[in-house]
């Protein structure tokens, strides 16, 4: 249900009480409003995702990847489905193929072979120790079966399609280990994943 707001702050305050999906869902109807409280929301966390990733390698300012980002919200709102997930994760998974998609335009792919986490957990200068070991741990609570999926879509930059494929197991097989794999990680951190 959409909660308008008649402070002086005019239309740019007025979703401040809507659900994440109702933003998206009046972002579809190109209401710049709804898209503005979406971005204030969003803006920040997407800044750091994008940072975390490295850019995905880019020579693009992080930034701008994020502005990329928010251009592909307003023209895909209309594409979200809440039966298929949270506007987060919706949010988030865009980021992510925007990202590899960046990092793959600029650099030619390499075929990384075994993957081996430990080179994702000891970064040169680590920012928070604490949240490496215990992603590390968490990952380590995984099935060989489940965490390769994780390494190669996530880590590696691999679409799922192209993960399935050098794993050699169906599409959907994949999607579930990795919805699976995720949940462990999300129930070993308690629920911050």
């Amino acid at each position: 249900m959409l909660v308008m707001d008649n402070t002086s702050s005019g239309a740019f305050g007025a979703y401040v009480a809507c659900t994440d999906g109702e933003l998206l869902g009046a972002v579809a109807e190109r209401n710049r409003a709804a898209f503005r409280e979406f971005y204030n929301r969003y803006s920040g966390r997407l800044l750091a995702y994008v940072r975390a990733m490295g850019g995905g390698g880019a020579k693009i300012p992080v930034e701008d990847i994020v502005q990329e980002i928010f251009v592909a919200v307003w023209l895909k709102a209309g594409q979200y489905r809440s039966a298929l997930g949270a506007p987060e994760a919706w949010l988030f998974t865009i980021t992510r193929h925007k990202v590899v998609d960046i990092w793959r335009s600029q650099s030619p792919v390499v075929d990384i072979g075994e993957m081996d986490m430990e080179v994702f957990m000891e970064p040169e200068q680590p920012t928070d120790s604490v949240l490496a070991l215990t992603l590390a741990t968490a990952l380590g609570k995984l099935s060989p079966d489940q965490r390769k999926p994780l390494e190669m879509a996530y880590f590696g930059g691999f679409t799922y399609e192209e993960t399935a494929e050098r794993l050699g197991v169906p599409l959907g097989t994949l999607k579930s280990r990795i919805r699976a794999s995720l949940g462990i990680l999300r129930e070993h951190l308690g629920g911050r994943a």
